[in-house]
């Protein structure tokens, strides 16, 4: 695959806030071998269990972000720039890519998924926007009731990864199960919606949902006045790219400033470019990149990463060059300190010992349904971790990928591990085709960035 050319989803998600993000880094990794990082406000984007979502991959048929269902012939996922190119984009503009939905023959594809509804002709994807919490994952039952607004329907669990574009021609079809859909007060229904559940213990959550795809972008202001940003900021986080890289989690929470509105200012005359893979992955000195979490009063949260030179990322958008005036003053407001080359290796030989992976039974016989393997988390601070696993068998003294889990696709969804806690992660056997035999295999696992490793043995 062209570099330039991976799969854009919605990690980060964070994300997913950052799912955009987390699968150029996925992508990037897989390319350069290099280990993958964490997004911390992962946490913010807990799903319910019966989620699943659309595959995001290269395929032969495009959804239609703001209109409906397209027949195309994509042959390689999203198309997105090679080089960042301003003064194109300026006269341009930027279209945002359309969700590649691929034909369930096409195996060999390892595919990422993606939590959606169709309505009115619209697919509207999980928001990067979250609602603001206490402690990362509990929900204001307030602050959502004073957004919601009137009630359209209730979504339909009808899509997984083998539906077809008549699947997704139908009103409500949806990745995430039944939920009551309702507009959200102060934005357009257009383009942001909520789902909102009522569970039967009495608790709820609620999620949003956004539709860009399609839309034509010229400046900074067709995006971000979608957003309802301006005059609605009440404070905002930052953390060093340092922190985040290092799953530190240092975080500062600023009052809104003088800094703060100007930079805002600037997002709405800035110049779209789009996605740049490179942009991404490589500017990784210890102050080339800023994460900043903007709180608005009606108790939202909007993500963006900002790159020194001037360049801000959105994980919906992608890149907006923004005046460099206004950028530098916001940029000074959050100094960072260089750290000590000994500190950063104390800190990774940390994380390294404080986490541990390992099966519940070591022996198993051949025609087991479910493994069941425990992440051990004896750190400080919590841990992450998605679906996505493969297996190895060991063949003779080498270990070799098993082909069934190449075509398996998993949901995009972030768990933690909180300190001194430890967490069951399961394998579903009975979806490999063909199943396992008897055998040496392991597990490969990736955990807060870091690869691991659990032996077991299938048995006749």
């Amino acid at each position: 695959m062209n570099k330039n050319n991976y799969v854009k989803s919605m990690d980060e998600l964070k994300i997913s806030e950052d799912f955009n993000e987390r699968t150029a880094q996925k992508m990037k990794a897989a390319l350069t071998k290099q280990p993958e990082k964490k997004y911390p406000s992962l946490k913010k984007f807990a799903l319910s269990a019966a989620s699943v979502a659309v595959i995001i991959a290269a395929g032969t048929a495009a959804v239609n972000l703001t209109g409906g269902i397209l027949n195309g012939n994509h042959s390689d996922g999203y198309t997105t720039e090679s080089t960042v190119n301003t003064e194109n984009a300026k006269t341009q503009g930027i279209t945002v890519p359309l969700v590649e939905i691929p034909k369930s023959e096409n195996s060999g594809i390892k595919s990422r998924m993606l939590p959606l509804f169709v309505y009115k002709g619209h697919v509207y994807i999980q928001s990067a926007t979250t609602f603001e919490t206490t402690d990362g994952m509990t929900l204001n039952k307030d602050d959502v009731v004073s957004l919601r607004g009137d009630y359209i329907g209730k979504t339909k669990g009808s899509l997984n990864e083998w539906s077809s574009q008549k699947d997704y021609a139908t009103e409500f079809a949806s990745t995430i199960g039944e939920g009551d859909v309702y507009t959200v007060k102060g934005y357009d229904s257009n383009h942001r919606l909520m789902v909102y559940y009522e569970y039967q213990d009495g608790g709820f959550g609620c999620e949003l949902y956004d539709s860009f795809g399609g839309m034509t972008l010229k400046r900074g202001a067709d995006y971000f006045n979608l957003l309802n940003l301006k005059g609605n900021v009440e404070s905002y986080n930052w953390e060093s790219y340092n922190s985040w890289n290092n799953g530190m989690n240092e975080v500062t929470e600023v009052n809104s400033a003088d800094a703060l509105n100007a930079f805002l200012d600037s997002l709405y005359s800035s110049v779209p470019i789009g996605e740049n893979i490179d942009m991404l992955t490589e500017n990784t000195d210890y102050d080339s990149q800023k994460f900043v979490d903007i709180k608005t009063k009606d108790h939202l949260v909007t993500s963006l990463r900002l790159f020194k030179g001037g360049y801000v990322y959105d994980s919906q958008i992608g890149f907006f060059k923004v005046d460099d005036k206004a950028f530098n003053a916001f940029w000074d407001t959050m100094p960072v300190t260089a750290p000590a080359d000994e500190t950063t290796a104390t800190t990774d030989a940390a994380v390294e010992t404080s986490l541990s992976l390992s099966p519940s039974k070591a022996s198993l016989p051949a025609d087991t349904k479910t493994l069941t393997f425990t992440i051990k988390n004896t750190g400080k601070a919590d841990v992450f971790f998605g679906a996505d696993y493969s297996l190895e068998q060991l063949k003779g003294t080498n270990w070799e990928a098993v082909p069934a889990t190449a075509d398996l696709a998993f949901i995009d969804i972030a768990y933690s591990v909180a300190p001194g806690s430890t967490q069951e992660f399961n394998v579903d056997l009975s979806q490999l085709k063909p199943s396992l035999t008897a055998g040496s295999y392991r597990l490969v696992k990736t955990i807060n960035g870091q690869t691991f490793y659990s032996e077991f043995e299938l048995t006749k």
